[in-house]
């Protein structure tokens, strides 16, 4: 299967307060419910297109990359944060507002995204009608049971990015590297090569080269292994729900395991995804999507409830 991101309706060059470009993108039915979607670390959101062409024609389809991702040109490596991410946050959705109108909205993310949006949650309180998260890889404060192997999952990812190439002779090579990988195993047919050709651009060389530098991705993953860490008091958010990989399965990694944990021990929504991973999103589309439409049919959004 091939696919085709197709044209936007409208693009918006939003210009954060350090200088950054962060360009958001309107697809979909704009008298629909508005959905904001973004992606997980190294990743860009048109890779994830699978899973959001099966919202366009009945939602308001905001999506938009994370700094130094996808279609965003690289900035300072000095505000590659989450901190600096959630500041980005509050600049689109005000953007998003002014530009599209008021309407009920949803924060939709994966991985890297998640963190971001509670970051942003913890700062400036509820701004979203709903927040549903994919697979959020939280790694638990110290002392709880999934906190060293959540953190050293992280630290893992930290030193794979570090060594990872970041130069191809095109997306085709990289596409034909994720298909060797274990992680992209479940992932839809097709969705090695899209996701090669949304993470890179083409080099002066001839070649293509990672958009988001192996460096500035394993600054992320350092983060997310200590310096955020995450307490049930401040995932509070108004109508918070988590989708997650799924955590029964073998071969299930530490974000799977700790969304079991905040349905245990915590009492948050979670729903997992028959046989996925991390990446669910682009494994299985159709389910992740039908969890999706169920949530937000409970929430009756469409009624101003």
């Amino acid at each position: 299967m091939i696919f085709t991101v197709p044209k936007p309706h409208t693009v918006l060059d939003l210009i954060m307060s350090d200088g950054a470009v962060i360009r958001v993108r309107r697809h979909g039915n704009t008298e629909g419910i508005r959905l904001i979607l973004s992606h997980g670390n190294g990743f860009a959101i048109d890779a994830y297109y699978p899973f959001w062409r099966l919202l366009l024609s009945d939602f308001d389809v905001i999506v938009y990359d994370q700094r130094n991702h996808g279609w965003n040109p690289t900035h300072d490596r000095s505000g590659h944060t989450v901190a600096r991410m959630a500041e980005d946050m509050e600049t689109i959705i005000s953007a998003v507002t002014v530009n599209f109108g008021e309407r009920p909205t949803v924060g939709v993310f994966h991985s890297l995204s998640t963190l971001v949006s509670l970051v942003h949650h913890i700062k400036y309180g509820p701004r979203w009608d709903a927040l549903l998260l994919f697979d959020p890889p939280l790694t638990p404060p110290p002392g709880h049971r999934l906190h060293e192997l959540a953190r050293d999952f992280e630290i893992a990812m930290r030193n794979w990015a570090l060594q990872r190439a970041k130069r191809f002779t095109s997306p085709d090579e990289l596409a034909s590297y994720f298909k060797r990988t274990r992680r992209a195993g479940r992932w839809l047919v097709g969705a090695a090569e899209l996701m090669a050709h949304a993470i890179t651009r083409p080099a002066a060389d001839g070649t293509c080269e990672l958009i988001c530098p192996p460096e500035f991705e394993s600054q992320i993953f350092a983060e997310s292994s200590g310096t955020i860490t995450w307490s049930p008091d401040e995932l509070s958010a108004k109508h918070l729900f988590v989708v997650s990989s799924d955590y029964t399965a073998p071969d299930a990694d530490p974000p799977g395991k700790v969304c079991e944990a905040l349905a245990l021990e915590f009492g948050i929504s979670v729903v997992p995804v028959p046989d996925t991973g991390h990446l669910l999103q682009i494994e299985r589309p159709e389910s992740a999507v039908h969890v999706v439409r169920e949530y937000l049919q409970t929430l009756h959004l469409n009624e101003n409830d």
